[in-house]
């Protein structure tokens, strides 16, 4: 680092040389132990999540890892003059084995709940056993009935709470997409103990329905199929060329209709973008010795365009090691989806593995931080 020093001291002209140099050490510093990247791989595995949102994970950390740098280093300066980077790694290393057990009793708790719920729609399948025009729902905010409903009367809709939140005739529609015809749009009204379309179905009962259900400001959208046994042909899946299987607020609980497709898988799993960022926050939080020596060193010799630049190329450099291992999680996730249909079992189980996984980690990061404090 004295040669460094004496580099700057003596002009810091040649020293904007090292930005590509700095690049690449983020990127090698990215790979080195101790940075999350299993565990974001692993949180990425285990709730299945997309491409877009692995890559918001490297970069939360990213931030989370460079205000850290920035934060140490101005409060070295202002506190002590004998501050060291390696001083404060056992606080962050306590704090963040926190954030990190919390998360994975969450993951195994949510996953729990998930294989519960599987089991009741399950029992509920075996009990409706032939009936095509009902459909249990996971909502997320617990289970609903959706049928259709034609004892003495023109074909309706009937949405039914079975458990969890009751829904207003105001917050629930039903559009139906048939194959190659026009989506039609059902509104409800209450009725005793349950909901019905003001309006009748038309024959036949071959189409996709989303059940859109809104509450605080937005919607969330289930899809789920109607068909009848006398019509005995292949269903065309182009008729969802209409729906936006890709959008985040779209939720189907467990794989019914499209179990191949991740995005649905990540909905479903209610893993808000809040989630996400507090986790790439908290797994960027361990703080770099080297990146905050070279920043405190380029302030020091009053070369602070020049530290800032260095520590942001380095950052640079650690966001793309992150991001490309989390694209990488997620794209392995969607290419097994494909290629082995019994993915979705295993992706079931695979979560309780990366919970205690991300577990085993927080707690060696726990134990590795208090030993710091006792030493």
């Amino acid at each position: 680092m004295r040669d460094f020093s004496s580099l700057l001291q003596q002009g810091v002209g040649n020293a904007w040389l090292f930005i590509p140099s700095a690049i690449l050490l983020g990127a090698l510093h990215g790979l080195e132990p101790g940075h999350s990247k299993t565990m974001m791989a692993a949180f990425i595995v285990a709730i299945r999540g997309t491409m877009k949102q692995a890559v918001l994970l490297g970069l939360a950390a990213t931030v989370s890892h460079t205000a850290i740098v920035w934060l140490i280093a101005f409060g070295g300066m202002y506190l002590s003059r004998q501050f060291t980077a390696e001083a404060t790694e056992p606080y962050f290393q306590l704090f963040s084995s926190i954030i990190i057990l919390g998360t994975a009793l969450w993951m195994f708790w949510r996953t729990w709940r998930g294989e519960q719920q599987w089991k009741a729609e399950q029992a509920y399948e075996l009990e409706h056993q032939g009936h095509d025009e009902s459909h249990l729902i996971d909502t997320g905010h617990g289970r609903v009935e959706l049928s259709i409903f034609e004892d003495g009367i023109p074909p309706h809709w009937r949405l039914r709470n079975v458990a969890g939140q009751n829904w207003g005739a105001k917050s629930v529609t039903v559009t139906t997409v048939r194959e190659k015809g026009f989506p039609q749009i059902f509104e409800f009204e209450e009725k005793d103990g349950f909901l019905q379309s003001v309006h009748a179905i038309p024959e036949p009962h071959n189409f996709t329905a989303r059940l859109s259900l809104g509450h605080g400001g937005h919607s969330h959208d289930y899809d789920v199929e109607f068909k009848e046994h006398d019509h005995h042909h292949d269903h065309d899946h182009s008729a969802l060329a209409g729906l936006d299987v890709s959008s985040q607020e779209y939720q189907d609980a467990h794989e019914k209709a499209h179990a191949n497709d991740i995005k649905r898988r990540f909905a479903n799993q209610n893993v808000t973008t809040g989630q996400i960022i507090l986790f790439g926050l908290t797994g960027g939080l361990i703080p770099c010795p080297a990146a905050i020596t070279v920043l405190l060193l380029c302030i020091q010799v009053k070369a602070f365009s020049l530290g800032a630049a260095l520590v942001l190329c380095f950052s640079i450099g650690l966001a793309m090691t992150l991001v490309v291992v989390g694209v990488a999680a997620a794209y392995s996730v969607r290419q097994a989806t494909k290629r082995w249909g019994g993915f979705n079992t295993l992706a079931r189980r695979a979560p309780y593995f990366s919970s205690i996984l991300i577990a085993a980690v927080g707690i060696y990061m726990g134990i590795h931080g208090w030993t710091g404090l006792m030493n």
